[in-house]
């Protein structure tokens, strides 16, 4: 006798899975739905690593490196005879890299990778006493589609040489990598939402300077050459703290031969979660 059929299983297309098995027609969509999406993802990312997109501007810190789906924008920003410079970058998400050795008779050269020429930052620039100021702001992911906020934004600047510069950088989460060895800091205020920051000061020979660095979650790498007169003030949340080659001095860290009586580099760290590494160099 062939068994009887439960009523809620007649009329089904295909034999209808029952309650107490565990696996329910709503889960069973899902994990189809799940496994389509995960396959799309890698299939697009093994197409844009192996190069089956045409190739386009190649950038060394990007996983698209070698795609159109990336364009470059460079912009410079005269000195136009100034003596002095106030630099200003704020970014909302993505990489900034900040060097060094800008082009005479060049203040600030940016260059900007985006997908699309309208995702390119704001400038603003003003020449007042002799002082040029510049503002370099992100625009944001206003009007852009939702797998915008996924794409490279990426900004590589250069500074100049020639003038002491006042240096402000904001970045709401990714990475910052500043290297001021050649620069002459008037001021430097770094602050960093989310993301390891470095900064590199391990071979600077410009003139004395105040700095704050804040970074609310990430790890921090900042490098002081020896032969400087430098005082570290650090104020941490969470996390270790790495001076390797300092002495210290009433709570803080200094070079050695630190002499108060001398111009003294001032540099405050304000660190809420992450490993702060302090390097002499």
């Amino acid at each position: 006798m062939s068994a009887e059929i439960p009523k809620e299983e007649k009329n089904c297309g295909i034999r209808c899975l029952p309650f107490g098995s565990g696996i329910t027609p709503t889960r069973l969509i899902l994990w189809l739905s799940a496994i389509a999406i995960v396959s799309f993802v890698i299939g697009f990312g093994i197409m844009a690593i192996s190069g089956e997109f045409s190739s386009g501007t190649a950038h060394t810190n990007s996983p698209f490196t070698h795609n159109a789906w990336i364009t470059s924008n460079t912009t410079d920003i005269p000195l136009d005879e100034a003596t002095s410079g106030n630099i200003s970058v704020t970014m909302g998400a993505g990489e900034i890299t900040l060097t060094g050795g800008a082009q005479e008779p060049v203040l600030m050269e940016a260059t900007v990778f985006s997908k699309a020429p309208e995702w390119q930052p704001d400038y603003s620039t003003v020449l007042e006493n002799r002082t040029k100021t510049v503002r370099m702001i992100d625009k944001g992911h206003t009007g852009k589609a939702w797998f915008a906020v996924h794409s490279p934004n990426i900004w590589e600047i250069r500074v100049t040489d020639t003038v002491p510069v006042a240096l402000d950088v904001k970045i709401g989460a990714g990475d910052c990598r500043l290297n001021l060895d050649t620069i002459n800091i008037r001021s430097l205020n770094v602050h960093s939402g989310a993301g390891d920051t470095e900064i590199d000061l391990g071979r600077y020979r410009g003139g004395r300077f105040d700095a704050t660095i804040m970074s609310g979650i990430g790890d921090l790498t900042l490098k002081v050459p020896g032969s400087g007169n430098t005082r570290i003030t650090v104020d941490q949340g969470v996390g270790d703290i790495t001076g390797s080659g300092f002495a210290m001095n009433n709570g803080a860290y200094v070079s050695p031969g630190y002499n108060p009586a001398l111009p003294v580099n001032e540099i405050t760290v304000k660190q809420g979660v992450g490993s702060v590494y302090l390097e002499m160099v």
